[in-house]
């Protein structure tokens, strides 16, 4: 039972579901199904981190791929149908990795913020950043530069192309998410690289993705696991192997 606000005590935000915050979370997401998650950066900026982090709270959370289901490649056979569309992101709260990469496709959805917005209106958008440079390294050695073999297969040309294409479009969504998202008061630039001091912003830091969660989701930076350290979130999220 929560405590009585005209008595001197707290009232729990969600009431006494308030004690498992991993249950409040999975109630809300009933009773608002419309408050999305999208990580709209692209793959390599830490999406599997984010994924293990709200999926350890209770949130239904897809990256990449569930079972048969590819993220990309279903959401690409469903545009210009915001009805399928939406039906099919309906069954699920948190979304990241929208990659999906063959020796004769490429799509990469996580550009498509506005469409997500459009269907979702009441939904959240991160901005999973990191530096430039950094991320076109991380690609390059993705799955033992299985990963860019595939983009050239796809694309033609050099991996100095490769490179030069990559940061160039990195840079322009950086841009053009941050203009569309001025003000809005459910985005988050979240920068992932540790110590990165650049120009543009300071590192980002899960007091601030929880805080601006906090309206919809109770969550817990004790389950945010870095790569670099040796923490594990509480419950693992099922694997899932990135393209």
């Amino acid at each position: 039972m929560g405590l009585d606000p005209a008595r001197g005590g707290r009232q729990p935000k969600y009431g006494s579901a308030a004690l498992w915050p991993s249950m409040a979370n999975k109630l809300r997401q009933i009773t608002h199904p419309g408050r999305k998650i999208f990580l709209i950066g692209p793959n390599r900026c830490a999406t599997t981190t984010f994924h293990n982090f709200f999926y350890s709270q209770g949130l239904k959370s897809i990256h990449w791929r569930k079972g048969e289901v590819i993220l990309a490649k279903e959401i690409d056979k469903r545009l210009g149908d915001d009805r399928a569309l939406r039906k099919f992101l309906s069954g699920w709260t948190v979304f990241s990795d929208f990659v999906y990469l063959t020796d004769e496709v490429f799509i990469e959805n996580h550009t498509l913020y506005e469409t997500y917005q459009r269907l979702f209106p009441e939904a959240y958008f991160i901005l999973n950043d990191r530096d430039v440079d950094r991320w076109v390294a991380s690609r390059l050695l993705h799955r033992d530069g299985g990963f860019l073999k595939r983009y050239l297969n796809v694309h033609g040309g050099t991996e100095d192309e490769a490179k030069a294409a990559w940061k160039t479009g990195f840079l322009a969504h950086r841009e053009a998410v941050l203009k569309h998202f001025k003000d809005h008061p459910r985005f988050l630039h979240f920068h992932i690289d540790k110590g990165d001091r650049s120009a543009f912003i300071e590192p980002g830091d899960v007091d601030s993705l929880v805080a601006l969660l906090a309206p919809d989701y109770q969550l817990s930076a004790e389950f945010w696991t870095s790569r670099n350290t040796d923490r594990r979130p509480k419950v693992d999220a099922p694997a899932a192997a990135e393209a």
